[in-house]
């Protein structure tokens, strides 16, 4: 999007957000139409240049969460009771209690290390735009080429770093190399390297876990495995996955190839860290998000009170 382009969209949102004027004065303010005052503010809203957040009331299964941490070790959980039956605003209450959770956490100069996906955009689009802490965003995977919005990762590196008042820093890769070799050089270059090693480095680190469901699963909804792939790789014990990380229901990485030419942090890199926080949604992923806590990797889950009940009654 160009500047101008930009600024327009920006002057007529806060005409109408700000100054609350209606669609018609921004009309006649801006010599448009009124049906091009609202194409502008419809644009305004789906490139993110206006972010709108409802601040739903948060209320926590504690007995719940008093018994995660108590089966897994965990530092902490957060169980959100679950009153919305609609998916989407579940993941969007689910996604502001993990914000309030890292607003109340993160101290001025802390590094935060981010692993893209559907769940962790939401966390991002949730933390408040007002909240700065110093606090600097490191990139942990790599991007892909023709991302949705929610696996941009620059762009998200960018808009976190922004509200956290700190600097981006970027993994200047692709996300999947074309083989295990070429991982291995692309590891290598300094700009990659050099990036990879403030990951380590992270005092905080923010994720999401999939299930390899091929009908929701990131990866086939970035075009990085096909279903017949996933499909195969459940067949074979893979349960669910982290950081672009396959893993089984012990929580174990599933040796396959594709594990491999991934660039970004790995699952023992991430179990190293100070603190790692994962934000997971929905029933259906119930066994994965356990395989997830049996890795290690995790300090602090929330998730969505049917899916912790669903893990406490599966007698895990």
């Amino acid at each position: 999007m160009d500047a101008g382009r930009h600024e327009l969209l920006a002057r007529a949102a806060a005409m109408y957000y700000q100054q609350e004027l209606t669609q018609n004065e921004i009309a006649a303010a801006l010599d448009l139409s009124r049906v091009k005052v609202y194409r502008l503010l419809k644009e305004a809203r789906e490139t993110q240049i206006v972010r709108i957040l409802i601040d739903w009331p948060i209320k926590r299964a504690l007995d719940l969460e008093a018994r995660l941490v108590e089966r897994f070790g965990l530092d902490r959980a957060l169980v959100l009771q679950t009153s919305a039956t609609d998916q989407a605003l579940l993941r969007r209450q689910i996604a502001q209690l993990a914000a309030r959770y890292l607003e109340s956490a993160l101290v001025d100069h802390d590094t935060m290390s981010i692993c893209f996906g559907s769940t962790t955009y939401e966390v991002i689009s949730a933390i408040r735009i007002d909240f700065q802490a110093n606090v600097n965003v490191v990139q942990a995977t790599g991007s892909l080429p023709h991302a949705l919005k929610e696996f941009d990762s620059s762009a998200l590196t960018r808009q976190l770093a922004q509200k956290l008042g700190g600097e981006a820093h970027y993994l200047s890769s692709p996300l999947l190399a074309d083989n295990a070799a070429a991982a291995a050089v692309i590891r290598e270059q300094a700009v990659v390297a050099r990036t990879l090693e403030q990951v380590r480095r992270a005092d905080i680190a923010l994720v999401g876990i999939g299930n390899l469901d091929p009908a929701t699963s990131g990866f086939a909804r970035a075009g990085v495995a096909d279903s017949q792939q996933l499909r195969a790789y459940r067949e074979a014990g893979a349960i669910g996955d982290m950081a672009w990380q396959i893993f089984d229901s012990a929580g174990r990485l599933f040796p396959c190839e594709l594990n491999q030419r991934i660039i970004g942090v790995r699952l023992d890199e991430l179990r190293a860290l100070p603190q790692t926080v994962a934000v997971a949604v929905g029933v259906d992923k119930a066994a994965a998000i356990t395989g997830a806590l049996r890795s290690g990797v995790l300090n602090v889950l929330c998730a969505d009170e049917d899916t912790a009940s669903r893990i406490i009654a599966d007698g895990l």
